[in-house]
């Protein structure tokens, strides 16, 4: 999973249509590094919208989206999907097709699902320093308690811009329950 947040933890600033591409060059240019290392890359319809990349020839691209027939003009097959499918369908379906990673660029709702079905293994976020105040969260959506384990921080700039690199720990059982 990779995201772009502000200090306050915000991807986007509201409903602002002047505040698309917010992040640093050096946020963009190291999201591009993890784009061009990826051949599968999912997102949501908003984060579609907003960062559409041209088309990736060499990469599949989908889109989740509630209605996804509403896209049926814009479909490439191999190269750009759109799907209402459940995390796990999902990631069974591109199993299926042979691809053994993914990079999860969000949104909000589509990162809490992904995490909510356990299918977030590694997190890169981007720290930029601004306050939003409002906007969409990194997650937006119930999460089981997630823990993760810093691997890396970087600055990436001279105005305080931080990459954090961090490896999703298995859950912990509650050693209060029994085993079944």
């Amino acid at each position: 999973m990779v995201s772009v947040c502000s200090a306050d933890g915000k991807m986007t600033r509201g409903d602002d249509p002047l505040v698309q591409h917010w992040s640093s060059k050096e946020d963009f240019a190291h999201f591009m590094e993890l784009i061009n290392a990826h051949k599968l890359l999912v997102m949501g319809r908003k984060t579609f919208e907003a960062v559409e990349p041209h088309p990736q020839p060499e990469r599949l691209r989908v889109v989740l989206t509630s209605t996804p027939d509403d896209f049926a003009a814009a479909v490439i097959p191999g190269q750009l999907e759109f799907s209402s499918a459940a995390p796990r369908d999902l990631v069974a379906s591109l199993e299926g097709r042979g691809y053994d990673s993914l990079l999860l660029l969000g949104g909000g709702h589509v990162n809490a699902a992904f995490l909510q079905a356990g299918l977030v293994n590694e997190l890169y976020m981007t720290i930029e320093p601004v306050l939003f105040g409002m906007g969409t969260p990194m997650v937006d959506g119930a999460v089981p308690n997630v823990q993760l384990q810093l691997l890396d921080t970087r600055p990436l700039n001279d105005t305080g811009t931080l990459l954090l690199h961090y490896v999703v720990k298995p859950p912990v059982l509650d050693r209060g329950a029994s085993a079944q």
